[in-house]
């Protein structure tokens, strides 16, 4: 087993759950122009060794391919559409580049080490995919969690952690190269903390249950009633917009299904829906998502949220391009999020365009007329994504009634 080959089955792992094509591309640059790359002892070796992917068509390919990959990423409703896909692709991609790899080498591997009759590297390999696969996987998750907080990126959070991937694996490879082994341990060491603070998180989210005092089933510190028995829960606590427990009890229970139902929780026992929809039960306890509070209320009291933020975005757009900025973020977070939670990501193609044409013109004004253009914009976006929530229900109250004829219209 060489070490360029161990450097490639286990050192991309990281890089590839990041991206695609991008360290396909470095490691095929690497092998093609190891020059490229200087500091790198036994580099003519290496490039011997993955004549396949040293190949210029191959190598071109993948250049356009990261280029697309690099542009896409940064684009919201394209990075939306390929998200569900990519912890499919990566592992399939990081296989297929380890078999080139161990192409050129497999009579020289089997030669050295044989294990039970199986080429060990290749086991490495698909080891590797799994595991690129898995931090594809949680990638996901912290992905969708920020999408729910701000789905047009107005927070440019998006946009930052993209720039701040695509710099870990051009840097991260260029390390991995230079400093050998060292950064295989290092790459290791992360992804160890990673799967750590993942299941931190599951235990300290576990270990914020209560006990429901009827029955003694685990509930959720912010739920209203038990999923199992239905008792009433004593100790309500207030939920926050990140969706965290607060630390204070809740005085306000019609007001505290509302912040539950923003989170896409249960309004009872604050299960989560999985669904972007209005028309689905808990998965906990059985209740329909919008029985209490209703879609009316719901809308009213986002309504008067917007009023308050409306005159708030006046105030703020006097200060030149800060207070329009602060003014959309406020916006999205507290006003448009609660909202689209409850809408199909492939329905608002058009509104996000609209809404990206919008930002542009909006902004130029809001560097001298803020205080114009902020409420203004403010407006706008609200009445677009609030009226797309209500089509939405309106439509799924149809497809609902078409699928069940005995339901009386």
């Amino acid at each position: 087993m060489s070490y360029p080959q161990l450097l490639s089955i286990i050192g991309t792992i990281p890089l590839f759950s990041m991206r695609t094509f991008f360290p396909a591309f470095l490691t095929a640059l690497f092998f093609a122009h190891p020059e490229w790359f200087p500091g790198v002892e036994g580099a003519e070796q290496a490039a011997e060794q993955g004549t396949f992917l040293a190949q210029n068509w191959l190598l071109i390919i993948l250049g356009i391919l990261s280029i697309l990959e690099f542009v896409g990423d940064k684009n919201t409703d394209i990075r939306q559409f390929l998200r569900e896909a990519e912890p499919y692709i990566k592992p399939a991609s990081y296989l297929l580049i380890q078999f080139f790899v161990m192409s050129e080498n497999s009579t020289e591997a089997l030669n050295q080490i044989n294990w039970a009759g199986f080429n060990p590297l290749i086991i490495l390999s698909v080891f590797g995919a799994g595991a690129v696969y898995f931090l594809s996987r949680l990638r996901k998750k912290f992905l969708d969690f920020l999408s729910d907080i701000d789905a047009d990126d107005n927070l440019f959070l998006g946009r930052i952690i993209s720039w701040i991937e695509d710099s870990l694996v051009l840097f991260g490879f260029l390390l991995l190269v230079w400093a050998g082994i060292f950064m295989v341990i290092c790459y290791l060491i992360v992804t160890a903390i990673i799967i750590y603070l993942a299941k931190q998180f599951e235990k300290q989210a576990e270990a914020q249950k209560l006990n429901c005092k009827a029955c003694g089933t685990k509930i959720l510190p912010f739920a209203i009633t038990c999923q199992n028995c239905k008792s009433q829960n004593d100790t309500i606590f207030d939920i926050g917009i990140l969706g965290q427990r607060k630390s204070n009890l809740t005085t306000d229970i019609s007001r505290h299904r509302l912040n539950l139902l923003k989170q896409r929780r249960c309004p009872e026992c604050a299960t989560r829906f999985e669904k972007r929809s209005t028309e689905q039960t808990c998965k906990g306890c059985g209740t329909a998502i919008f029985s209490n509070p209703n879609i009316k209320e719901y809308t009213r009291h986002l309504d008067k949220k917007f009023y308050l933020i409306l005159s708030i975005s006046f105030v703020a757009g006097f200060i030149p391009i800060i207070g329009f900025v602060f003014s959309a973020s406020l916006v999205s977070i507290h006003l448009l999020s609660p909202y689209r939670k409850f809408i199909s990501k492939s329905g608002t193609l058009f509104s996000r365009l609209l809404i990206k044409l919008l930002t542009l013109i909006f902004f130029i004004f809001g560097a001298g007329l803020g205080f114009i253009a902020a409420p203004i914009y403010a407006a706008i976006r609200y009445y677009i994504i609030r009226s797309q929530f209500l089509v939405s229900n309106q439509t799924e109250k149809k497809s609902v009634k078409s699928n069940n004829p005995i339901i009386k219209t």
